[in-house]
């Protein structure tokens, strides 16, 4: 019995790896394109706080540059 099962199970095992290849490496694809999408997401968040940032800074620059001017009296 324990012979008959083990050639039933090789015999199913040869036509069967590449389908369980396959598979195998569409997990390892998707499990690299979540990976990228989660990367992704940080960076664009990361860039969402910098151009906040920078906005911040512009704006502060600009009062100060009025300010200057207003009490230089050059424009």
């Amino acid at each position: 019995m324990g012979n008959d099962m083990t050639a039933l199970v090789g015999l199913l095992a040869g036509p069967l790896m590449p389908i369980l290849a396959a598979g195998a490496a569409y997990g390892g694809v998707k499990v690299g394109l979540n990976g990228l999408k989660a990367t992704t997401k940080e960076l664009e968040r990361l860039c969402r706080r910098l151009d906040d940032r920078l906005d911040l800074h512009s704006e502060r620059i600009t009062k100060l540059e009025v300010q200057t001017e207003e009490r230089t009296g050059r424009k």
